[in-house]
Formats: structure tokens, sequence, C-alpha cells
């Protein structure tokens, strides 16, 4: 199994002066590595028919609409499903996750990991993001940590990845950044995107928690 990981929003808490009002992070489970690179493959297709360069990569707040939509109406079609969680941080009371911003960004995933309801098993995990060594480090031990204790076979490998050079990592980005737009009622396209994504939202191990949200 293979997990995908990336965000939409920030760990920022200066709500009102341009943090934004969640942080999204989502998902992309593909159940083994020939669905994972059929989707890889067609991402690379979109890329090329769009005449892009090779290493042009897809955001979703950097892509136009049309694109968006041609983009995940595609990669609905493959064979993967989607864990998420999106946190509204005026729900978040801890001082310490306000303050230190890596830590919520860790917190939010390890939410995901140990909440999946046994979807995730042994899984190679890729996230987007850099940091140095000692960061990268600490957060692989703390998401083994944290999800050992409700399930020791959610995590086989733990890897953070340059989104540039890693194309499911572009997938997680753009329906993190679809699932965050859901959620933004002043956007006339709130629900476009995701609704792209339907086919794969359908899936019985799909799931997009609302934190502070009762299950």
């Amino acid at each position: 199994m293979y997990v995908f990981i990336d965000d939409s929003g920030d760990a920022g808490f200066r709500l009102g002066e341009g943090s934004s009002d969640s942080l999204v992070i989502a998902c992309c489970v593909f159940p083994d590595a020939d669905s994972a690179e059929l989707a890889a493959d067609e991402i690379r297709k979109i890329r090329s028919e769009l005449g892009w360069h090779t290493s042009h990569e897809f955001k979703f707040s950097k892509t136009r609409a049309d694109i968006r939509m041609q983009f995940l109406v595609r990669l609905a079609k493959q064979n993967f499903f989607i864990r998420a969680i999106v946190l509204p941080k005026k729900d978040i009371d801890s001082d310490f996750l306000k303050t230190e911003h890596k830590s919520f960004y860790n917190f939010a995933i390890q939410s995901v990991l140990s909440n999946s309801g046994g979807t995730i098993q042994n899984a190679s995990i890729r996230i987007d993001g850099s940091g140095g060594r000692e960061y990268r480090k600490a957060a692989i031990a703390y998401f083994r940590r944290e999800s050992q204790a409700k399930d020791a076979g959610i995590i086989r490998k733990v890897s953070f990845v340059d989104s540039h050079r890693d194309q499911l990592i572009q997938l997680a980005d753009m329906v993190a950044g679809s699932i965050r737009c859901s959620h933004d009622s002043n956007r006339v396209d709130s629900g476009q995107y995701l609704g792209a994504l339907n086919a794969r939202i359908r899936d019985p191990r799909s799931d997009i928690w609302v934190f502070g949200v009762p299950r």
C-alpha cells in the first residue's frame, strides 16, 4: 500500500491577518505499486498534452480552473481512495499547537493515519516537505509512535519527498485543494472540484473528517 500526503492551507493561527481559516491534510492511498504508477503516468500524459515542461508542477492554487477540472476528472478514474482531515482552526484549543506550527502540521497528519479505520495498512508513506534532518527524524518517530498506539500495522516506511519530483504528491495537493475549496462558502466554485472526484469520494474506504464534528 502506498500513501501520498499533502496539505492545503497553512499551519499559522493569525486568523483574519493572513492565515488560512483551516488546514487540510489529504492522503491519496493506492493499494499497490501498479495502481500508483498508472496514476503517475496519467499525470505525465496530461502535462504532455498541455505542452508543459516535464518539471512543471500541478498545484491547485496555481492551476487554472479548467485545467484543475480536467486533471481531477481524469485522475478520478484511477484506483485509489482518499483519507483526509479538515481542521477548522477556531476549534483548536491547544496553545502548544497554536504556537508550534510544525507540531500542528504533524498532529494533523498523524490524526489521519491513526484514524483510518483499518483502511491503511503496511503502508509506504510519502509526505510533501523537506525540513532539516533532525525535524524529519523526529516527525517520523512521532508518526510511528502515535499510529502504533492504535494499530502497529499502519506504517511500513515514511519518507519526505520533493513535490516537484513526485507525481502523486502533486495529486495529493490537488485533492487537498479541492477539499479546502469545498469548505469555503464564499467561493462560487466551492463544490465543483470535489464533485469531480465523486467516484473516489464514494469509495467505502474514503473519508473526509472535519475535526471537532462527531463521527
